[in-house]
């Protein structure tokens, strides 16, 4: 599973200089091995979204915000907001160009490809691949998984203590065995990558191999 690898979390608006280093793992990992399916989410923000600062008067990105639930007006939660990215058709919303060949060279070819969108209901932020954060809408990961037998879930992308997060854990609930690959993911600093990973484990099925960098 490649994690919202989209050029606004590497050099768009959402960027940080950690993300660039997941890319030659990615690569290793799609070029050398072979899977039965691959999947890339996709942040597919409409303009309007929720989780942008510009859509909330007085607010700067990072900012918090409540807002309330779709199906429970008199339920709230809490909302960071950010910089505007992954508008559909944007440069930003692209999967980033080296993956995204790898994935057009698999396609009918190799193995099977699945895009998610995510995120496109603008009163509702979705880290997770498989449903928004407060479990309103579902996208159709999981059908997906279990169409194709999948049991196992490989792990990659950005960024480790948002949306990676998010689907490891969603991934664990739905009873799958999930395998994050801890040289494949990045966030913006190494202390809230390990942080992540240590609450991760806490979850049960979870394994954080260091895959050898060797592409030979």
């Amino acid at each position: 599973m490649l994690i919202d690898i989209q050029n606004d979390f590497i050099t768009g608006s959402l960027n940080n200089t950690r993300a660039p280093s997941i890319l030659p793992k990615v690569y290793q990992l799609l070029d050398k091995h072979e899977w039965p399916l691959v999947v890339a989410s996709q942040d597919w923000h409409p303009e309007d979204h929720v989780s942008f600062a510009v859509n909330h008067p007085g607010k700067a990105a990072f900012d918090s915000v409540n807002i309330t639930f779709a199906d429970t007006p008199t339920k709230t939660e809490t909302q960071i907001v950010y910089p505007e990215h992954c508008v559909p058709e944007t440069f930003g919303a692209e999967i980033e160009k080296g993956v995204q060949t790898r994935l057009h060279n698999l396609e009918g070819y190799r193995t099977l490809v699945n895009y998610i969108k995510k995120a496109q209901d603008h009163s509702v932020d979705s880290y997770s691949a498989f449903a928004d954060n407060q479990y309103h809408r579902f996208t159709t990961l999981n059908k997906e998984l279990t169409l194709h037998g999948i049991e196992t879930l490989i792990v990659t992308g950005l960024i480790t203590d948002a949306c990676v997060r998010g689907t490891c854990i969603d991934g664990i609930k739905l009873g799958y065995e999930v395998v994050l690959v801890q040289d494949a993911t990045e966030t913006t600093s190494e202390e809230v990558k390990q942080s992540t990973i240590a609450e991760l484990k806490g979850w049960g099925k979870f394994l954080v191999p260091v895959l050898s960098r060797d592409t030979s």
